[in-house]
């Protein structure tokens, strides 16, 4: 029962009563209370009824009110906008890897003040808020640093990614125990974060599929598919493919944008559940195959996510889970030899000093970004020559 249809009923049985209660008085008058007792009588059992009416009252209304209260949210309709999947960079040896998609004064800003836990995937996360007032999306572990990379770059590309800034550590008010990641917390304190913002003028919408989207069969969409291969994504699947929708800056009209929301898997070894996969990891990028080969104007890449070992055994319990790790190498095959040269005479155009940028950016130590700069152009190289 709702809390108006509570309120209609109490407001019907409390006319009805107190109609009862007037006939009554009326009658007691006429007869000159010659049956004083009978009308007692009757007015205690009406006394008794308007006892129920008011506890009907005091009960249903707030019962009522609390199950208005649990309906879901109507969720606001999400916009109409152009889809779009890439924008022609411009010159990309004048792209600042330092900052990506983002910009020295978008970042973020102390003291950040803690407002709640995130529990999905598989990185520790929460989110605060910033100086400004501004909503972060706060990612520690392993992921923060590699994925701060990928973000860079990918947007170099032309493809559209989250701003991604990195902070070696962050002072965190009012910062709570949270059920994972303590061993990267010290008090209020949290090392080596990934910080994401949640601008007022970005909608999250739905979630895009690799094998069914507008831009099947273009050139683009392999484009990003071998960048995923290049920085070695391992979790391709479609809950980190988001439709982001946002007003052009310079037009005002309304974009639909395809974007790899979660590219923190990356910059290790390819593989699947139950085998050896493994992210920001410079000694397994550099030790893992690359381009396999190119046959009939296809080219093989060594990307296999089928689950193995104990990964096999529990994907008979969850049959979508396999089918979901046999679409992401789908996903990533029969990509033409055009398109994987496109893409990388693209990367080729990126200086070292541009990808050290994006490296620097996350923190790494010298040693492992001249490393995975060094890995990274071989790979370039091995596309453009293709």
């Amino acid at each position: 029962m709702h809390a108006r249809e509570a309120e209609s009923l109490c407001l019907f049985l409390h006319t009805q009563a107190m109609s009862r209660l007037r006939v009554l008085r009326y009658n007691a008058r006429r007869r000159k209370l010659t049956n004083i007792r009978s009308t007692v009588m009757k007015l205690s059992k009406l006394s008794k009824s308007l006892f129920v009416l008011l506890v009907l009252i005091v009960g249903l209304t707030p019962l009522a009110a609390a199950q208005e209260a649990k309906k879901p949210k109507t969720k606001k309709p999400l916009p109409t906008g152009t889809p779009i999947l890439w924008r022609d960079p411009g010159d990309i040896s004048a792209r600042d890897l330092r900052y990506g998609p983002g910009a020295a004064d978008l970042a973020p800003v102390a003291p950040f003040t803690f407002v709640k836990e995130d529990p999905t995937g598989a990185s520790p996360k929460f989110s605060v808020k910033d100086a400004r007032g501004v909503n972060w999306n706060v990612k520690f572990g392993v992921e923060a640093q590699s994925e701060t990379v990928a973000t860079r770059l990918v947007w170099a590309m032309g493809y559209f990614a989250e701003e991604a800034y990195y902070l070696e550590r962050a002072e965190i008010q009012n910062l709570p125990r949270l059920s994972r990641g303590e061993e990267f917390i010290n008090g209020s304190v949290i090392r080596g974060a990934r910080f994401e913002p949640r601008r007022k003028g970005v909608r999250r919408g739905e979630i895009w599929d690799w094998l069914k989207n507008p831009f099947v069969g273009t050139r683009e969409l392999d484009g990003l598919k071998v960048l995923m291969v290049l920085l070695a994504n391992y979790d391709t699947r479609l809950d980190n493919n988001r439709v982001l929708y946002e007003k052009h800056a310079g037009t005002g009209e309304m974009e639909a944008r395809y974007v790899v929301t979660d590219i923190g898997a990356t910059l290790g070894k390819v593989g699947g559940l139950g085998g050896k996969r493994i992210k920001n990891s410079l000694p397994e990028f550099q030790a893992s195959k690359f381009i396999v080969g190119v046959d009939k104007g296809i080219v093989e890449f060594d990307y296999s996510t089928t689950p193995k070992g104990a990964g096999k055994f529990a994907s008979l319990f969850k049959p979508s889970y396999g089918k979901s790790q046999a679409n992401k190498e789908k996903a990533m095959r029969h990509i033409p030899v055009e398109n994987a040269r496109w893409i990388g005479r693209m990367l080729a155009q990126l200086s070292n000093d541009q990808i050290d940028d994006a490296f620097r950016a996350a923190g790494y130590d010298d040693a492992t970004r001249e490393g995975f700069v060094k890995a990274l152009r071989e790979r370039i190289k091995a596309l453009a020559a293709l």
